[in-house]
Parts: structure tokens; sequence; C-alpha cells
């Protein structure tokens, strides 16, 4: 899984933020937050999708599952956080579809209750058709398809070949680097200057060495290509 973004989970960067962020995101349909808490050997991770639900969670060293596991992760005050993109890795040990909304659980946050039935929604509006992830064609059904988990055309692996294992390409940004600060439309406005003032200047040259340009074209350009076909200028 590639790591979108990752950082600490203290005072500065509460659980509700870093939630808040998961579900924010736009590059990932379902993404995938790790929890490690500080101090212990409490980690987990948590499945996202569409829509802002949790449908999953997991607790690594104790094997929890669902919401108790859910609660655990969230209630977590001290600790780092990773942001990661599942890609076509699967997710199904993860996935309890519990469709948590997470609106509901964040005023409630780093202190969830251990009953889930006032966050859990019982109809929540997705599509129930059966659906795979395609290979060839014209449209994008990535969106439609990530509610379902993982997709269900992925080839069987014959455990007696070894695979390179990928790294992860990590990229850590703090919540107050610049790096998430960053808005590109400046870059465009800045851009946009740049290519203006360049042609106003060109145009400006031109219009100031017209003569000048217009003898070294004919002198050293023209002349030289006429004589080549044996023309006199």
């Amino acid at each position: 899984m590639d790591v979108i973004v990752e950082g600490h989970i203290n005072q500065d960067e509460t659980m509700a933020e870093v939630v808040t962020a998961v579900v924010a995101l736009k590059s990932c349909q379902t993404p995938v937050l790790r929890i490690n808490a500080a101090g212990s050997d409490m980690q987990g991770r948590l499945l996202f999708s569409p829509g802002g639900y949790i449908v999953g969670a997991k607790v690594n060293v104790t094997g929890e599952t669902g919401w108790e596991a859910v609660r655990m992760l969230l209630n977590i005050k001290d600790g780092n956080y990773a942001i990661l993109d599942p890609l076509r890795k699967s997710t199904s040990d993860i996935n309890q579809a519990l469709w948590i909304r997470t609106d509901k659980i964040l005023p409630h946050l780093p202190n969830l209750p251990e009953i889930a039935d006032d966050f859990v929604d019982q109809q929540p509006h997705r599509n129930q058709e059966s659906a795979v992830r395609p290979k060839t064609g014209q449209h994008d059904l990535a969106p439609a398809m990530a509610v379902f988990g993982n997709p269900k055309d992925e080839d069987a692996l014959d455990p007696a070949i070894r695979l390179k294992e990928e790294k992860e390409e990590r990229q850590t940004v703090e919540k107050k680097a610049p790096s998430r600060k960053y808005d590109q439309s400046r870059w465009r406005v800045v851009r946009f200057l740049l290519q203006v003032s360049f042609g106003l200047c060109s145009a400006a040259l031109i219009m100031s060495q017209s003569d000048n340009i217009w003898y070294v074209w004919w002198n050293y350009v023209w002349v030289p290509v006429l004589a080549l076909f044996g023309i006199k200028a």
C-alpha cells in the first residue's frame, strides 16, 4: 500500500482532524487509516468508503475487529498515523460492512461508547448490484465498485512463487507543513503573469529593434538562401 500522508496524533492534530482528513480525500476511493499508539503495542487499521463511512477495522496484536476495533483505535489520543492507498491489494481482513457514519462519531471522539447502534447507517445509499473492476473499456467504474470492498477479478497467486515486495512510497507531512497548505491556483496566477510579461517584452523588443532585425534577416539569412539557388538579391 502506498502512503498518501502520515503524521502524529496529539493536541495539535487530534483524532477528529485525522478522520476528517481521510474522509476529505479525493484521490483515493477506499483509504486505509493505520494508527499506532504511543508507548504501547496498540496498532491497527480502519477501512473507509466513499460517502464518509467506516466499513471495518482490525487491531493487529489482539485481533479485535468490528466496532470494538473501531472504538479502540479512534480512542487513541497520542500516537502516529498513516493514510494508505490500498490500490488493488486485498482489504477483506478489515472489511466488516459496518457502515458507520463518520459525521456521527466525530462529536464523540476520542471517547466512543461501547455500543455502536447510534452511529450505524442501517440503509446506506449504495448500489446493490454486483460489479467487478473492468480490465478494459472507456468507463471508470472504480467509484461505484469501491463500496463493495475488493476487486473480484484478482488472479489467485501460487504461494510457491516468491514475489518481489513493493516498498511503500512514504511522504511524511506534518499538519503545519507548507506542503499541506499548498495552493496550486497561486502558481497558475504566477505562471500566467510570467507568460504575459515575456510576451510584452518580446513585442517591445521587436518594435524597438525592427530595423536591425530586418537587416540581420535580409543580409544574413535571406540573401545566403537566394545565393544557393544562383539568385542575386
